[in-house]
């Protein structure tokens, strides 16, 4: 609660979009999405200056549910640049409230994989680089037992983290990444 109460001190009852990007920490066609997009309400006033009007209640709401949940953000929404053909994401297959599925399709895949994993044995199993996993791990978005040699990461762990809107809003278009959700798609399909 204490970490945002400050924001009502050091800003109005009603903050611009620009305020909103400046808050949040994002760019400014992303505090746009989150207006459009209904995520963070805001009243329009139609307006070429100040077109939006939003309450910091709102904006503190949705910083605390960032927190808990991640971005509301799909991965490439915001990016100026076209869409690879090949780029893939689990967010094109998965709907909210459905993330336990991909951690089940893991768990089944791999269940005779050991118990504790590595850093080497989770990225192959995600398809992902190891740097890009190592990365993930430093960033504390996977827990782990002890980080000297080398990650060491419980399967638990690392099935709540392929269930977490983090990984499942990934989009990738490595041949492994890819590999793999098309297994996770064919096993939905055989369900």
């Amino acid at each position: 609660m204490k970490k945002y109460g400050k924001l009502k001190t050091e800003y109005p009852a009603y903050v611009s979009l620009e305020q909103l990007h400046v808050i949040c920490k994002i760019a400014k066609r992303s505090a746009r999405y989150l207006i459009v997009n209904n995520i963070i309400p805001a009243i329009d006033t139609g307006r070429k200056t100040w077109r939006y009007k939003i309450s910091i209640d709102d904006v503190i709401e949705y910083l605390r549910r960032r927190d808990r949940e991640g971005s509301m953000i799909p991965a490439g929404a915001t990016s100026s640049r076209e869409p690879s053909e090949r780029k893939r994401s689990y967010s094109q297959v998965v709907s909210r409230g459905q993330e336990r599925e991909v951690a089940k399709y893991f768990a089944k895949v791999y269940a005779d994989y050991p118990d504790v994993l590595t850093t080497d044995s989770m990225a192959a199993m995600a398809g992902m680089h190891k740097k890009s996993f190592m990365r993930i791990l430093k960033d504390g978005h996977i827990k782990f037992l002890a980080s000297k040699p080398g990650y060491i990461v419980p399967k638990v762990y690392f099935w709540d983290y392929i269930a977490s809107r983090r990984f499942i809003d990934a989009w990738s278009n490595s041949d492994e990444f890819i590999r793999v959700l098309e297994g996770f798609e064919e096993w939905q399909r055989q369900r």
